[in-house]
């Protein structure tokens, strides 16, 4: 790390005024350091566009590219890494990274847990003393403003070594933020329409929203239960041709009539009895597991106890098409953040371990962080998340820039304003809209 910063912090109050201020002039300090190590970058390669079934349906920026080192061969040094993995998940990450230093000889990984309420200061606090870590495992709505905050590395130089590693589309794009590639996706998280097969027949599972609907309207028990929140029901949104955000970050689902069509089918769901919407996630699972419910919508976390509970009767497959078109359903990652401070050198370094223990995740047991972002197929999945795998390609990027928690917030409100039944879809969709806007500035 860059010895120049080397600061002894004050304890109480006085240290988090310092603490307020050294966040303001940390990049001016840290670009004096970097830019007397390094000399003219060479250009870099430009990210070719995603796949058509994998453009984002959100505003998400695409990163512009900059310089790409030549990293050097191997992998050597001393590498930190901070990390709150517990249990079985950090007995995986444990072996991947014993792994790739048998791989790497001259390789030390230092792995430290920092539970995530402390990972904002004691980041900045270790940058400071020059001994922060070079790499942060985190998910990347948790620590968004490290980017703003200039605690991280961008790492649009690297996107030709990104293009390599064959990472899911949207998960990259969901780690860009103004243009900027923040973190490398390790790991992600979406929701597929989960199915037992005791209970349903995978050819008699409805294909259309309109098919479910009318299902459901027959049914005197629930076929499916649904979750109450943005990220289990804002795949509907594309599926009525929907798209929340701009490329500013603006909402716009006032604009759109598909916004008030999808308030209007969950209001309609609602209303039968053969679709569960709840609040209650716990009861949810515990229904779909103890085969109570043929069909839950639910995320790749959630795999492991679904196989332990119904074995092979478990079909992971799309959530039915809405009338535009295919259901989206959001992703969002476990990523690497590579932390600022560090010299071209060891950046290059941090970025190329961390893209190694993506391949070593590509081929490593699932786990309740999610699916691997390295799209390959791995003898170690079940069928389930071979499946789950099958499906990656049809999710759109979770918006998790500027005003991410303002318009996550507010569309938990939207929800559940719906479904509550007492105000048009269309007033709650422009209210949505209005507030948002207003809040995040745009």
């Amino acid at each position: 790390m860059a010895p120049a910063l080397l600061v002894m912090l004050p304890q109480g109050r006085a240290a988090r005024a310092l603490r307020a201020a050294v966040r303001l002039i940390l990049p001016i300090a840290l670009s004096l350091v970097l830019t007397a190590c390094v000399g003219e970058p060479a250009p870099g390669p430009t990210p070719e566009p995603a796949p058509t079934n994998s453009v984002p349906a959100t505003g998400t920026r695409l990163p512009s590219p900059t310089a790409t080192p030549a990293p050097e061969a191997g992998l050597a040094g001393d590498i930190v890494l901070w990390h709150s993995w517990n249990s079985e998940d950090l007995k995986l990450l444990n072996s991947m990274l014993d792994r790739l230093q048998s791989d790497h000889p001259g390789l030390y990984l230092d792995a430290v847990h920092v539970s995530p309420s402390e990972v904002g200061e004691r980041l900045l606090d270790a940058i400071l003393a020059g001994n922060g870590p070079n790499l942060l495992l985190a998910p990347i709505t948790r620590y968004t403003d490290l980017a703003s905050e200039n605690l991280v590395q961008p790492l649009n130089g690297y996107m030709d070594l990104v293009q390599e590693a064959n990472l899911l589309s949207s998960a990259w794009y969901g780690n860009t933020i103004a243009s900027n590639l923040v973190a490398l996706p390790a790991w992600v998280e979406t929701v597929a329409l989960n199915v037992n097969t005791d209970l349903i027949a995978p050819d008699e599972v409805p294909r259309t929203l309109d098919d479910l609907l009318a299902r459901a309207d027959l049914s005197d028990s629930p076929l499916l239960g649904l979750y109450i929140s943005p990220f289990h029901l804002g795949w509907g949104f594309p599926a009525y041709g929907a798209v929340m955000l701009d490329a500013g970050y603006r909402v716009v689902l006032d604009e759109q009539p598909g916004a008030e069509a999808w308030l209007t089918w969950l209001r309609e769901a609602n209303q039968s009895r053969g679709i569960w919407l709840s609040q209650d996630y716990a009861e949810l699972q515990r229904a779909f597991r103890h085969g109570e419910l043929p069909m839950i919508i639910d995320g790749s976390w959630t795999l492991a106890s679904f196989v332990s509970a119904l074995g092979d009767s478990l079909r992971v497959l799309s959530i039915p098409d809405g009338p535009a078109g295919p259901a989206r359903p959001y992703v969002t990652s476990e990523s690497f953040f590579v932390i600022a401070g560090q010299s071209p050198r060891d950046t290059d370094a941090s970025v190329m371990a961390a893209l190694a223990l993506i391949e070593l995740a590509a081929n490593s047991p699932h786990t309740t962080r999610g699916l691997p972002a390295a799209q390959r197929e791995s003898e170690a999945d079940a069928r389930a998340a071979r499946e789950f795998k099958a499906l990656l390609e049809q999710t759109v990027p979770m918006h998790v820039g500027p005003g991410a928690k303002v318009i996550w917030d507010l569309a938990q409100f939207m929800f559940e304003r719906a479904l509550a039944g007492q105000e048009p879809p269309a007033d709650l969709v422009a209210r949505f809209a209005l507030l948002a806007n207003e809040q995040t500035g745009r």
